[in-house]
């Protein structure tokens, strides 16, 4: 969900995944934050930068995937994937628009457990 929506009750928990505050955003705004699951300063300045072409997504993905991989990604994604399977209501907060392309889908997808990325909030 893009950080500056409104917060719901039927929000459940809000976990902001973006390397960097958002301006205007206080901490009321989210419950947690998980820097640990945002692409490094690098691999987001690459993409912001380019055309936003699926070329462009792909070799966003080749540097992004990875740094998933890092062990306080995996403890992170492996916590929510506990927790949504107990039941609790997860709502991955950053500062992508819905329909962009963006990785709250793909760590979206990490925690289901889907091999398929879904983009959709």
């Amino acid at each position: 969900m893009y950080i500056y929506t409104p917060k719901q009750t039927s929000d459940g928990t809000r976990i902001l995944i973006a390397r960097k505050w958002p301006r205007g955003i206080s901490k009321s705004h989210f419950d947690e934050w998980y820097k640990e699951l945002s692409p490094e300063e690098d691999t987001l300045k690459k993409w912001l930068d380019s055309k936003k072409t699926e070329e462009d997504w792909k070799k966003y993905l080749s540097n992004f995937l990875p740094q998933m991989k890092r062990s306080e990604a995996v403890a992170k994604i492996e916590e929510l994937r506990k927790r949504s399977k107990k039941g609790e209501i997860i709502t991955l907060l950053c500062h992508c628009r819905p329909g962009e392309h963006c990785h709250r889908y793909i760590i979206k997808s990490k925690i289901t457990g889907s091999a398929k990325v879904i983009e959709s909030d």
